[in-house]
C-alpha cells in the first residue's frame, strides 16, 4: 500500500474514484490538520462544526420529525399560541416566553416527548463521502444524527482550522471548496431525479378499482412471450 493510500489520503482517494474527480493530490496537504476518529458499532458522532472525511464503514444518518416548530413535539406548545387558523409560524416568535416555558415544561417530561417524536433515516454514508457540506457554507450546525453501523474511521476538520488556512494556505482550501462544490452540485442532482421520481408516483393515476387474481392470471396467459 502507497503513502497515498492510508488515512485522509485513502478518504480522499475514494472520493475521487467514487465521483470520477482529481482532488486527492491537491488535498494531501490537509492530512496535518485532521484528526482521525476511530468509532465503534453504535457509537453517535458528536459533530462539532467541521468536515468528516469518511475513511471506512458505514454511518447512518437520522433526523428527528420533531425537530421544527411545525411538527412533533413543539408543535404541543407552539399551536396554542396561534390563536387563529390563518395564523402562519412565521408570525411565531419562537424566543418568546410563552413558547419557552413550554418548551422547558416538555423537556422536564421525557415521556410526553417520546411519544410525539420519533426519528427516520436520511441516509447512509461511508466511504468516499464528507460529513458536514452544508455546515460550512451555511454556518449552522450540522442537522440530523449520525450513528455508526459498524466500525467506522473518520476525519475531522474544525471549521476554525479551515477559517485560518484561508489565510494562511488559500490555495490548498480554493481546492478543497471545489471538492465541496462538485459533491454539493452531485448531491442535489441526484435530489432532483428522486423528486422527479416521487412526482411521477404521486401525480399518476390510480386504477378505480383493483385488478383481480383471475384478470391478472388471463393478462399472464395472453402476454407470455
Amino acid at each position: 500500500m502507497s503513502q497515498i493510500d492510508i488515512g485522509l489520503r485513502l478518504a480522499l482517494k475514494q472520493i475521487d474514484e467514487q465521483h470520477n474527480l482529481s482532488f486527492a493530490t491537491y488535498l494531501q496537504g490537509l492530512a496535518e490538520y485532521t484528526t482521525a476518529m476511530d468509532l465503534k458499532a453504535g457509537e453517535q458522532l458528536d459533530l462539532p462544526r467541521g468536515l468528516y472525511f469518511v475513511e471506512s464503514g458505514m454511518i447512518k444518518a437520522e433526523a428527528d420529525t420533531s425537530a421544527s416548530l411545525t411538527r412533533g413535539r413543539q408543535k404541543l406548545f407552539a399551536t396554542p399560541v396561534m390563536g387563529r387558523s390563518t395564523d402562519s409560524i412565521g408570525q411565531l416568535t419562537a424566543r418568546s416566553a410563552t413558547v419557552g416555558r413550554g418548551q422547558a415544561a416538555l423537556k422536564n417530561a421525557p415521556g410526553i416527548m417520546s411519544q410525539f417524536s420519533h426519528t427516520f433515516r436520511l441516509a447512509r454514508v461511508g466511504p468516499g463521502f464528507v460529513i458536514g457540506c452544508i455546515s460550512e457554507f451555511t454556518g449552522q450546525e450540522i442537522p440530523g444524527t449520525f450513528i455508526c453501523m459498524m466500525e467506522s474511521r473518520v476525519h475531522y476538520l474544525p471549521f476554525e482550522t479551515i477559517e485560518e488556512l484561508e489565510i494562511s494556505k488559500p490555495t490548498l482550501i480554493m481546492h478543497l471548496y471545489k471538492l465541496l462544490a462538485h459533491l454539493g452540485a452531485r448531491r442535489q442532482e441526484l435530489t432532483i431525479g428522486q423528486l422527479s421520481t416521487l412526482r411521477s408516483i404521486m401525480s399518476s393515476s390510480a386504477p378505480s378499482k383493483p385488478i383481480s387474481r383471475k384478470a391478472m392470471a388471463h393478462l399472464s396467459e395472453n402476454f407470455q412471450p
